[in-house]
């Protein structure tokens, strides 16, 4: 992560305070800069910090949100699959009541 005040590629996830976990509901994450002592909050997610981001972690970022969303797509997948087959053996038995009475 890249210090907005110092330029350096130099800051570090920092402690945080009573305030910081209200920011962290909206995806702020506070940082430290090792060489200035800079703090500062950024987005974890370098959406909205792209600027402080360096080339590298921004591909990383990106790989991750890739990664995350083939995890998401393939349950989605797996959820419906089931959702299916739920229902068809639930029309099954209720097909076999309605008759069989």
């Amino acid at each position: 992560m890249m210090c907005p005040k110092c330029g350096l590629d130099r800051a570090h996830r920092s402690h945080r305070s009573f305030l910081d976990w209200g920011l962290s509901l909206i995806a702020l994450k506070p940082y430290r800069c090792r060489d200035c002592h800079h703090r500062f909050y950024a987005y974890k997610s370098g959406s909205m910090s792209a600027k402080m981001r360096t080339p590298e972690e921004r591909r990383v970022l990106k790989l991750r949100r890739r990664i995350r969303w083939k995890r998401t797509r393939g349950e989605l997948v797996l959820y419906a699959i089931s959702s299916l087959i739920f229902l068809a053996v639930l029309y099954y038995l209720l097909q076999q009541r309605v008759t069989g009475g």
